[in-house]
């Protein structure tokens, strides 16, 4: 296991600092809510992410509904790279799935993040809107992974890329449905994965409320509250739902030895990261191709604002060099 990236920063990266200085100086990010509260809070989460985003050039985008297995549509955004219309060659593709602790996130909030990871990786991405609890609890933004992955595999030729390297990656909630895909493509339940980039996720490796970066980074002043990502997943997750369901926490299955080459990218401020990492290692473990990087002095959700700090568009950069050569 690599890891990389790593800089001798005492504290909180500058630009996180001054970005999140408010927060930092005793406003917190903690509010308890309900469901009563939640288009309140989705609206937010969108708003909040555009309103810091710069305007990003991007020249081709598509947007289209595709079916599922139920009947129900899902929304997805095609970036189709520069590359792909200057080649004869078709380019890769990454399925992204958003983050929002599996209740809130879109496209939109993901929209410069999706393009830009296309042009650096020189590969169509198909951005996924996919069901959201707890109108629609777990597991329906997995089927409608699964869904999306088919019909890639079946339809992205048209549009210049080749299904059969296919990756899968997403930030936090989408970290997770990302790596589930991956464990069931392993299992031929889905089509097969060539590569996963994960950002922040959750795994259900470890008790994050007991692990070190979860005491440390729970409290509210680091992004990610634990009071609130609990309330998260009891929205997600149904009274009936089994604990060690590896589409719901894919870090308990047994045998990992499935899955593809990954990056998995951490948060030194980060109560997840303690999860994320002891993922890494039992993938290591398991004989599998993994590179970890824990992103010092930065906290949960950074990547969404790749334009605001330096190191995140780096972190861009530097996958897109790893990871091209080897799709």
């Amino acid at each position: 296991m690599c890891r990389d990236l790593n800089e001798n920063i005492s504290g909180f990266d500058p630009d996180v600092y001054r970005f999140y200085c408010r927060a930092l100086e005793g406003a917190g990010f903690s509010a308890p809510f309900s469901p009563d509260d939640l288009d309140r809070i989705r609206e937010a989460e969108i708003s909040g992410h555009v309103a810091n985003f710069d305007p990003y050039d991007f020249k081709e985008m598509i947007d289209i509904d595709i079916g599922s297995g139920d009947g129900h549509s899902i929304p997805v955004r095609l970036y189709i790279p520069e590359s792909a219309a200057r080649s004869d060659e078709s380019v890769p593709v990454l399925l992204y799935f958003h983050g929002g602790g599996f209740i809130m996130g879109s496209i939109e909030d993901h929209d410069p993040l999706c393009a830009r990871l296309a042009d650096e990786l020189g590969a169509i991405v198909a951005a996924v809107e996919y069901r959201l609890a707890p109108e629609y609890p777990f597991p329906a933004c997995i089927e409608d992974a699964v869904s999306a992955a088919e019909w890639v595999y079946s339809n992205i030729r048209e549009y210049g890329g080749d299904p059969d390297r296919m990756m899968a990656g997403g930030d936090s909630s989408g970290a997770n449905i990302s790596a589930a895909l991956a464990l069931l493509a392993g299992e031929g339940k889905a089509p097969r994965l060539s590569y996963l980039i994960l950002f922040y996720g959750i795994f259900g490796c470890i008790d994050i409320k007991g692990s070190e970066s979860g005491m440390l980074y729970g409290n509210g002043r680091y992004v990610l509250p634990l009071d609130a990502m609990s309330k998260m997943m009891e929205l997600y997750i149904p009274d009936d739902a089994d604990e060690n369901d590896i589409r719901l926490y894919p870090g308990k299955a047994a045998d990992l030895s499935c899955m593809p080459p990954s990056i998995i990218v951490t948060a030194e401020f980060d109560p997840l990261r303690d999860d994320g990492e002891e993922f890494a290692r039992r993938l290591e473990e398991s004989g599998c191709d993994v590179r970890l990087i824990r992103m010092d002095g930065m906290m949960h959700g950074f990547m969404v604002y790749w334009q605001k700090f330096r190191r995140a568009c780096q972190l861009i950069r530097h996958i897109g060099i790893v990871v091209s050569p080897k799709i």
